[in-house]
């Protein structure tokens, strides 16, 4: 067979194929969301790091309800679809896992999802509910995304090498940060770097500062400086965010203590976890 005459086959198809799906979709019935089922969005502390988050589908009705898809909007972020299978009991919840699309600046995440379920072994039908972000998830991501754009507009941020100065108890990291005006944003600036789990800044690492980044503004020449905020060896076996340093940004439509996680390669990671065992005695 010529290669058009089987392109021309595999469009075909592709397009039947879509024509069925649409027909399907267009005979789900459509109800209210039932009384008793109840949406969230939340992230797990492991994947802090990245963007999977869940929807929380919880059943408090009497009878079991198998999820088969769901669309979820919100004007914060792009649309995400979702598609499966997943049974919940009576009295039951599930967790379903997702990448949240890189949010815009805003400030109620307004999540919307329709869901597409069947209830015991009925027909599938499809309802549209509001899913609360209760613990500030999807929009702490959201603004961190904004944090990241607004002052990455302003300025080029470039991380050095860390390195260790003193000696023993008295051993700072240190670690060179420039942020560099691109003349692209005004009323823009850094406003410090923050604290994690594992490190604290030390006295004088840039906290609570307000360092321009406007056009007529100079390269800030920064430097992060981190001690161990403790020295528990289990605080290191179990760290997930030990190395999420914030970097504050401030602007108009900015929520206050707006920051995003300083973009640390492996190696510099590396760096910190060695320096804390070192600074801490551990093996």
């Amino acid at each position: 067979m010529a290669p058009s005459r089987r392109l021309y086959l595999a469009l075909l198809l592709a397009l039947v194929a879509a024509s069925l799906t649409a027909c399907a979709d267009d005979q789900i019935e459509t109800t209210p969301l039932p009384a008793g089922v109840v949406m969230h969005l939340d992230q797990s502390r492991a994947e802090r790091k990245g963007r999977e988050v869940f929807l929380r589908v919880e059943n408090t009705t009497r009878r079991t309800i198998t999820v088969e898809a769901f669309t979820l909007t919100s004007p914060r972020f792009d649309g995400v679809r979702w598609t499966g299978s997943e049974a919940i009991g009576a009295s039951y919840e599930t967790d379903l896992e997702f990448d949240l699309p890189r949010g815009r600046c805003g400030s109620d995440v307004g999540a919307e999802v329709t869901l597409t379920y069947r209830i015991g072994d009925e027909k599938p039908r499809r309802s549209t509910g509001s899913a609360d972000d209760a613990y500030g998830s999807a929009a702490l991501l959201a603004d961190r995304d904004c944090a990241e754009t607004t002052l990455r507009r302003a300025a080029d941020l470039s991380v050095g090498t860390p390195e260790v100065t003193g000696k023993g108890r008295d051993s700072v990291l240190r670690l060179p940060v420039t942020l560099t005006p691109t003349g692209a944003a005004r009323d823009v600036s850094f406003t410090g770097f923050g604290s994690t789990p594992l490190f604290r800044q030390h006295d004088d690492s840039p906290v609570g500062v307000d360092v321009p980044l406007g056009p007529d503004a100079p390269p800030a020449e920064l430097v992060m400086s981190v001690v161990p905020a403790r020295c528990d060896p289990h605080a290191l076996a179990e760290d997930k965010v030990g190395a999420l340093f914030g970097v504050g940004v401030d602007a108009p439509g900015l929520e206050a203590d707006t920051s995003f996680f300083l973009p640390l390669t492996k190696t510099q990671r590396s760096a910190f976890f060695a320096y804390f065992r070192t600074r801490c005695g551990l093996p």
